[in-house]
């Protein structure tokens, strides 16, 4: 959730103050089963890690074998790359090798953030290049390519996107001859993200979520148990996947009703009851008993704020709250929907003041849940 509100907020900034933004998705082929094991021990050596540790990873990474059943002769073949799949170790190896990659690159592109350089994002292999021009994303995406190959991963350039805003210099990518294709939008760790910062795909994304979730489970639904465990089975499947990532969203009105639209029909199939039948919306939600999606939504987004308002560890999540461009001007006129305007409607411009103080925030949210329910 960091990277996603990191990387939203990011686009939703470039959007207020027309900012020049390219944003790279770099993609590797098989990145756990390529990495060499040589490399991995090395950048565990040059991390701190302890002699002994790194011995021992390399006696149990060592020797290993796979057999493949070929008619009646079994072939034993060696192998030599790649992390253990499956060992609870395998993610923090390769992070490690990832993290020396990173460390012994020159980053020359970025963009200024409170007088720090946010130059990239990580989440194990799913990596995000941050750019003010074209020519200096063709630059970060050349070395990392380079140094990458080093250590036994290849960047799969088909797979590899970027984005760019309209106030960058067009221009093309090209890594190792392959052209990087430009896109208009990219599903990054779950969450469908563009410079526009518009939901209205995203929103469609939840919403066909929810509906397979509650597919998978409709005859639990639609059966004979008692209301309050159906309604702790939606609550507990539907919900979560309808509102993935809502954290970081800045929904109009319309979206939001389009996500109550969705619910009313999921409570309707099942309890049984159609459009014809004419039933008013609460008494629906009296007989189903299942949260409202736009409280939830809401209590999770409030949940989120107080997390990133207590935040001391220099994250960029808590720095890019706090950013605004100083050397540019909004535009004239009414800006898009931000991030941070429905909190400060409802808590004013000192929110993350409340916010500092756990019970106190944790107070606030419970009583504008309770009004929400009036």
């Amino acid at each position: 959730m960091d990277h996603i509100f990191t990387l939203t907020q990011l686009l939703e900034r470039a959007k207020e103050y027309r900012l020049p933004l390219c944003v790279a998705f770099v993609d590797y082929e098989k990145a756990f089963d390529s990495v060499e094991i040589n490399a991995v021990l090395k950048s565990l050596e040059m991390q701190g890690v302890e002699a002994q540790y790194i011995e021992l990873l390399r006696e149990a990474n060592s020797g290993c074998t796979t057999d493949i059943a070929l008619l009646s002769s079994p072939i034993r073949i060696p192998v030599e790359k790649g992390v253990k799949q499956g060992d609870t170790i395998s993610p923090k190896l390769f992070t490690t090798c990832l993290e020396q990659i990173f460390r012994d690159i020159d980053w020359k592109g970025g963009v200024n953030i409170n007088g720090e350089l946010l130059t990239h994002l990580r989440f194990a292999d799913d990596i995000v290049l941050v750019a003010e021009t074209t020519d200096l994303l063709q630059t970060m995406l050349t070395e990392l390519d380079i140094r990458s190959s080093r250590v036994g991963l290849k960047m799969n350039r088909m797979k590899t996107k970027f984005m760019r805003s309209d106030y960058a210099t067009r221009g093309r990518i090209v890594v190792q001859g392959d052209e990087i294709e430009e896109v208009e939008e990219y599903v990054y760790l779950g969450q469908e993200v563009n410079m526009r910062r518009d939901m209205e795909k995203e929103i469609s994304r939840r919403i066909r979520a929810g509906w397979k979730a509650f597919n998978s489970i409709k005859d639990v639904l639609k059966g004979k148990l008692d209301k309050t465990t159906r309604a702790n089975l939606f609550n507990g499947t539907v919900l979560p996947a309808m509102l993935y990532g809502s954290e970081t969203w800045a929904t109009t009105k319309r979206e939001e009703q389009r996500l109550v639209t969705a619910q009313r029909a999921m409570e309707r199939s099942m309890l049984g009851i159609s459009l014809r039948e004419h039933i008013r919306s609460e008494t629906i939600r009296e007989k189903s008993g299942v949260r409202d999606i736009i409280n939830e939504y809401e209590k999770q987004k409030l949940r989120w704020a107080g997390h990133v308002a207590r935040f001391t560890d220099n994250r960029w999540t808590r720095a890019i709250v706090e950013w605004y461009p100083r050397e540019r001007k909004r535009p004239l006129g009414r800006p898009p929907k931000r991030w941070i305007d429905d909190i400060r409607k409802t808590f004013g411009a000192t929110w993350m003041r409340k916010a500092r103080s756990r019970e106190e925030w944790e107070a606030c949210c419970d009583q504008r849940s309770r009004f929400d329910a009036r």
